[in-house]
């Protein structure tokens, strides 16, 4: 089996196996998701044949039209996904009803002419088949990169601007999965119109599958917030380290309980019904009956916690503040 063929084969058995564990998110929860995984998926198969091919020149063409369509469509789904997340609302109909006729456009015209794709030819080395660029391939080259730079500049503004938590965090998600293969599909198109002669469907195949995955396993919001965990400078982040904190203190003791300082355990309790409280409290922008309703308390019990919370932030930053000045004194 030739090499080239291994990470395409690996890219299949990972989808397959995203869809096996994950398939109520992609049949039921989010539509737009599930599309984006079917024509990637397709993009692999089209990528698989293309490899090593040694089909008539008319099959050969049929796999390079079916591969660049595939790759109209991700970019298409990407976008409605972006849409989605992003709360986007300004004359949202026209802009989709604008890119549905762009996308049409870009299909009949790579499908019924040779404008966009003039031929199929393959590469020197003979691993793969490569396009051979019409006279209008610059529009393939422009709704890539174009449609790729407008997803994200919407995944930014979806940062800024949403207004549901949830759909941020997943902004945020796409946005860092993204970047592999966008710098990856970039990266070729420049290549390939600097001269360089380069085939980028062995590159994308397990880029696009990395990207496929973070995105359907952050639908779940507990998956989300377990993948935010990791994600550096996160709210999510820091609420794990200070809960793993509280824990470790918890668990840190010795076979002889007189050798160590004893564990305060009603102020242990404080300390993280206080880390909870201030969590809530600033997912949902400081609402105390969001927050109360949340956490199943009266907004009651909620404000004499949220102020608990407070003076004990007020007296750490005194102490720290104290003991700072304590050490300038003494040096």
């Amino acid at each position: 089996m030739e090499l080239l063929v291994i990470p395409s084969l690996l890219a299949i058995c990972l989808k397959i196996a995203i869809f096996l564990r994950y398939h109520e998110s992609l049949r039921t929860d989010n539509l737009n998701l599930g599309i984006l995984f079917l024509v990637i998926f397709f993009l692999n198969l089209a990528e698989l044949f293309s490899i090593k091919s040694e089909f008539s020149q008319q099959t050969e063409m049929i796999i390079l039209l079916a591969y660049n369509c595939s790759l109209y469509f991700i970019i298409h789904a990407y976008i409605n996904l972006c849409f989605d997340y992003t709360e986007f609302k300004w004359n949202v109909s026209r802009v989709k009803t604008a890119l549905n006729i762009v996308l049409a456009g870009l299909v009949l015209g790579t499908i019924l002419t040779r404008s966009i794709i003039a031929d199929v030819t393959p590469t020197p080395e003979e691993i793969s088949l490569t396009r051979v660029p019409g006279d209008l391939y610059w529009m393939w080259q422009l709704y890539i990169v174009g449609g790729l730079l407008f997803a994200v500049s919407l995944l930014i503004r979806g940062l800024k601007r949403t207004a549901s938590n949830i759909n941020r965090q997943k902004c945020l998600v796409v946005l860092i999965s993204t970047a592999t293969p966008v710098a990856t599909t970039i990266s070729i198109i420049v290549l390939m119109a600097m001269g360089v002669n380069i085939n980028g469907a062995i590159f994308m195949s397990l880029s696009l599958t990395l990207i496929l995955a973070l995105m359907v396993y952050a639908e779940e919001k507990t998956r989300l917030f377990h993948l935010l965990t990791f994600v550096p400078f996160t709210k999510e982040r820091k609420l794990h380290k200070q809960l793993l904190r509280q824990v470790t203190d918890c668990i840190a003791i010795s076979d002889d309980p007189t050798s160590q300082q004893s564990i305060q355990l009603k102020q242990m309790m404080r300390d993280f019904e206080g880390l909870v409280v201030e969590h809530v409290l600033d997912y949902y922008s400081g609402n105390q009956k969001k927050t109360a309703n949340a956490l199943g308390v009266s907004e009651a019990t909620l404000s004499r916690r949220a102020r608990a919370c407070a003076r004990r932030h007020t007296k750490q930053s005194s102490e720290q503040t104290y003991s700072a000045d304590s050490v300038r004194i003494t040096q």
